[in-house]
């Protein structure tokens, strides 16, 4: 059987109905019928929402999910980060879990700090008294969401970011992970 983890933007186009909708709910239907086993990034939890405000907690995520028809998906955790991740669902890092996701960082975001005290560093900001900022912290979601597909070893990363279909990043991460990476309509035609 094979195994399916969505990013946040398949939450964001069910969410929107967006064309590629209609292929997120087949996977979910195929997990449901236990033809397939499809997990949401946790990390989607602490995306900035679209009023551009976070959630209040992580129950709020798992109520949107309910909403959205996506409830019943495997929940993947991603690392635990202050000031980003709801430590009610977060794992503690080791150096391998952290070595994994300093090479998805360097190959998806080369030119973005992986740790926010050299973020700040390099903007000449005081990492105790500054907020993330967007850029940094929208890198650090990326990369905890590839991190939680990786991690576990499933076999397709569904996203219809750019980002991760980019030629020479694909190749990179899809052999570091030894997983695909699919858009939702290319994902669905695996079924």
């Amino acid at each position: 059987m094979l195994t399916f983890t969505l990013d946040t933007n398949c939450i964001i186009a069910v969410e929107e109905a967006r064309s590629e909708a209609s292929s997120i709910l087949q996977l979910a239907s195929a997990h449901r019928s236990g033809l397939a086993s499809v997990g949401v990034v946790a990390i989607s939890a602490s995306e900035r929402q679209k009023d551009g405000g976070n959630l209040k907690n992580f129950a709020e995520f798992k109520q949107k999910l309910s909403w959205l028809g996506l409830g019943d998906l495997v929940l993947l955790e991603p690392m635990m980060y202050w000031g980003v991740t709801y430590w009610d669902f977060g794992l503690l890092s080791d150096d391998k879990m952290v070595s994994l996701e300093r090479e998805i960082h360097h190959i998806l975001f080369p030119n973005i700090q992986f740790s926010w005290v050299d973020h700040c560093n390099n903007l000449g900001l005081n990492p105790e008294t500054a907020k993330p900022d967007k850029k940094w912290r929208n890198a650090k979601c990326d990369v905890q969401a590839f991190w939680s597909h990786a991690f576990r070893k499933r076999d397709v990363f569904v996203t219809s970011d750019r980002e991760f279909h980019a030629n020479m990043k694909k190749q990179r991460l899809v052999s570091l992970s030894e997983s695909r990476i699919e858009t939702p309509e290319g994902a669905a035609k695996l079924l």
